[in-house]
């Protein structure tokens, strides 16, 4: 069938005329690159491998993709933009529910952070991937990573604020405090080394980190290690710090 294909001379501009097809073979492509990729990083992978281990010939990868580059940005922003179209919306109305209902903070954050957890287990391989690659990929197409990533990151954020508005959780610094837990849910896809024979499953690490990051939610966190420019560091007469 891909020889079907090369022979028509047509690229991935649209030429091709079965769309679904052009897909599928991308996907097959980008699941192969992605396995290099992570065993041998991006520049330590050739076009040439790729091609052979997905059984087309290099010109055959070039029907599908322009450049190895696209490839790496097919495969991160592939996962990011199901997780934002999956995970994003799930959250948000679970998050507008809750407000509604007026159920308590802690039950709706913890629901959000497992939910949150549980897709990052998902995607550890491509989080991975990012962590590893990012610095490949052009400026614009690492601003929009980025971008994507703090829309992912709000809806902590707003999960956080409902705690705030029901006086459940400490004010001040919240999308901070949201990045600090990104951080913390990240590091089950990065440094898995770490948890070989301590932690089996994300079950396990949600448990470890829950009241942890409960913790810090209601005493406020990082908040209390920010401290306003405009004041001179001394609070009631004395210094502080």
């Amino acid at each position: 069938m891909a020889g079907k294909i090369l022979r028509t001379g047509k690229r991935a501009s649209g030429l091709i005329g079965d769309a679904e097809l052009l897909r599928l073979k991308q996907e097959e492509i980008a699941e192969v690159a992605l396995d290099l990729f992570l065993k041998d990083g991006f520049h330590g992978t050739s076009t040439r491998e790729i091609a052979r281990r997905a059984g087309v010939s290099v010109g055959g990868v070039f029907t599908y993709f322009k450049s190895k580059e696209e490839i790496l940005l097919h495969i991160i922003t592939r996962e990011q933009e199901r997780a934002e179209t999956q995970l994003v919306d799930a959250l948000r109305r679970q998050i507008e529910e809750a407000t509604q209902s007026g159920a308590e903070a802690e039950t709706v954050f913890v629901a959000v952070f497992a939910a949150f957890m549980h897709a990052i287990d998902d995607l550890r391989r491509f989080i991975l991937l990012a962590y590893q690659e990012t610095k490949s990929l052009d400026q614009a197409a690492r601003h929009a990573l980025t971008d994507r990533e703090r829309r992912l990151q709000h809806i902590l954020s707003q999960a956080i604020d409902y705690g705030v508005a029901q006086r459940r959780f400490a004010p001040g610094n919240i999308e901070l405090k949201a990045h600090s837990i990104v951080v913390l849910a990240h590091a089950w896809a990065v440094r898995r080394w770490a948890f070989v024979g301590v932690m089996d499953s994300i079950e396990d690490y949600i448990r470890f980190l829950e009241p942890q990051v409960l913790a810090m939610l209601k005493s406020g966190g990082a908040t209390a290690a920010v401290q306003p420019r405009s004041h001179d560091r001394r609070e009631n007469g004395r210094a502080v710090g």
